[in-house]
């Protein structure tokens, strides 16, 4: 069977020939260890900088041709992508660099260079409200109902080169930042905005329910396999909102997006790092099918995910990211080892690490996980 064919054969919770191999994110550091060369590829700082210096094409073209050399390299099975600026895309506002490592534009933004996941942040904003006005809506309608085409570029690219083949994942499902751009601030005035203004964010659903319907109108035109909502609503000790504001402000939205999702025959998937067991029910309920980052590191255990979950949901797991940054190659394979034992019987199962390959891992660790799974990871 090819690589398709493998995983919708396991998210059926059947048999494939192997454990059906894929990323949600592998950064540039291993990319261009892998490929020998530069990459844009999830190369935040770089990006950022090219984005400013006006140069959308080339950042646009070098992930289009480096990812798909490294998915052919590593012989994935699943090809996740997401949006990109549009053709055309200039920062009006460019910052410029004050100090070693920061930037200011005009409006008195800051950013700062972080060197964690090597990405260029924006650590101050000058815009922050808790009400929106009627001119407010009318932009984010009209974002909603005007998409620009080349957004989906990397999307179209890799969908018509690989889409009869391998698995698309599209990973820009929006249940999120669409709803809180018009208020801008930082994520703390996101999170008061929830306690404080709720009512303010329900006015934004309209046009983010608008909004996500258009992706997966396009998506589903390109046989897209899999719509990934990837925000996180979880931390290491629990979900990072009340339930009632997940089911008020945000349940409503994934239920209805996942209803159009699987009314054009694809599979929604979430992502979710942190202790997220208080709103495992709740996704299901929102119709998910398929879960990606199971950190185990937040007491979300891999065998009881499975035992209390995997009827339901394919499970897209099997390295941690710590392990990936600290572990030793022996340590990595027996935690492959010993996931690949919990998590195939029964398919629904695909392989990954956890959240992604980040910024300085190390790439051999990930390798011999990889190594690991194509020695060990077959049906019989």
């Amino acid at each position: 069977m090819n690589s398709k064919e493998r995983v919708m054969v396991a998210v059926e919770h059947k048999r494939p020939d192997r454990v059906p191999v894929g990323e949600m994110g592998i950064d540039h550091d291993h990319v261009s260890r892998i490929l020998g060369h530069h990459t844009y590829w999830r190369n935040r700082k770089d990006t950022t900088l090219a984005f400013w210096d006006g140069r959308r094409d080339e950042v646009v073209e070098s992930m289009k041709e480096d990812y798909a050399e490294l998915v052919e390299k590593l012989d994935f099975d699943l090809i996740a992508v997401e949006l990109v600026p549009p053709k055309g895309f200039l920062v009006e506002d460019v910052p410029i660099k004050t100090s070693e490592n920061i930037w200011e534009n005009r409006k008195g933004e800051i950013y700062r260079y972080a060197a964690s996941n090597d990405s260029i942040q924006c650590v101050h904003r000058a815009l922050e409200k808790d009400e929106l006005t009627e001119a407010d809506i009318d932009r984010a309608m009209e974002r909603a109902l005007h998409i620009d085409d080349s957004v989906f570029e990397v999307l179209d690219y890799f969908c018509d080169r690989y889409g009869k083949e391998r698995a698309i994942v599209f990973r820009s499902v929006d249940v999120y930042s669409f709803l809180f751009e018009p208020f801008g601030g930082d994520f703390q005035h996101q999170l008061m905005l929830t306690a404080m203004a709720p009512e303010e964010i329900l006015r934004m659903h309209e046009a983010c329910l608008l909004y996500n319907q258009a992706l997966v109108e396009h998506c589903r035109k390109k046989g897209v396999t899999i719509m990934m909502q990837p925000q996180d609503f979880g931390i290491s000790t629990g979900p990072m909102f009340n339930m009632e504001t997940f089911r008020t402000l945000f349940a409503p939205l994934m239920k209805k997006i996942n209803d159009d999702t699987v009314a054009y025959g694809m599979l929604p998937f979430f992502h979710c790092c942190g202790n997220i067991w208080k709103l495992m029910d709740d996704y299901v309920a929102c119709g998910y099918q398929g879960y990606q980052s199971i950190q185990e590191t937040a007491t979300m255990d891999n065998r009881r995910v499975k035992e209390l979950y995997g009827d339901r949901l394919t499970l897209w797991t099997g390295i941690q990211c710590e392990t990936l940054v600290a572990g030793t190659m022996e340590e990595t394979e027996d935690e492959v080892l010993k996931n690949l034992d919990i998590l195939m019987p029964g398919g629904g199962f695909l392989f990954g690490s956890t959240n992604s390959v980040q910024y300085g891992a190390r790439t051999d660790n990930y390798l011999k996980a990889l190594e690991v799974v194509r020695e060990k990871g077959i049906y019989r």
